[in-house]
């Protein structure tokens, strides 16, 4: 636990690559060492390890998103994120494959899983995202995260139906490069 000196076996390397993680042998071995360091409970990370990990990296209150980004990593609904979860998410989230990327978006926005983000959904991950980033000048139309949902839902709710599926997050993105930075948690 927290030993620097800690190596994975090739053949757990070698699993993690076959579970579609796009890191090399050595990358995967320093994400093991880093994660080693930020687990204090054993060999998983908790939902309070990951705020504690999400506040030293955002200048604002990083606690909401951070529980929706363990959530989104907790592939076994287990209460926590053991190595190869970890990994997996962090492949995806820092992947180049937008799809991919926004697939794991729409899954974190769709908080209760049904397929659909309605607009409680969205001002819940906005609020989220306005609070981890609050030195981030916001344009007077999406100045809040009410606001911001409301654009979000004129340009992504293609049918008007009040929630929008995951053909209309691809699409509705990809037509907006605002809308794509936002969605991806890269709102510079």
């Amino acid at each position: 636990m927290g030993n620097k000196t800690s190596r994975l076996k090739p053949s757990a390397i070698e699993d993690l690559q076959r579970s579609g993680v796009d890191f090399s042998a050595d990358e995967i071995q320093e994400w093991y060492e880093e994660y080693n360091r930020s687990c204090r409970y054993g060999r998983y990370l908790t939902v309070k390890e990951f705020k504690d990990v999400y506040s030293r990296i955002f200048g604002g209150d990083a606690s909401a998103f951070a529980e929706h980004v363990f959530r989104t990593f907790d592939a076994d609904k287990n209460g926590r994120v053991d190595f190869k979860e970890f990994l997996i998410g962090l492949s995806v989230t820092s992947s180049s494959d937008v799809k991919k990327k926004l697939k794991w978006a729409f899954n974190m926005y769709d908080i209760d899983g049904n397929g659909f983000i309605d607009k409680q959904e969205m001002i819940s991950m906005m609020r989220a995202v306005y609070k981890m980033t609050p030195s981030i000048k916001k344009p007077d139309d999406v100045s809040t995260p009410e606001k911001m949902t409301k654009k979000l839902f004129a340009k992504m709710d293609a049918n008007g139906d009040g929630e929008i599926s995951w053909e209309e997050f691809y699409d509705g993105a990809m037509k907006d490069s605002l809308v794509l930075a936002m969605l991806q948690l890269n709102p510079d």
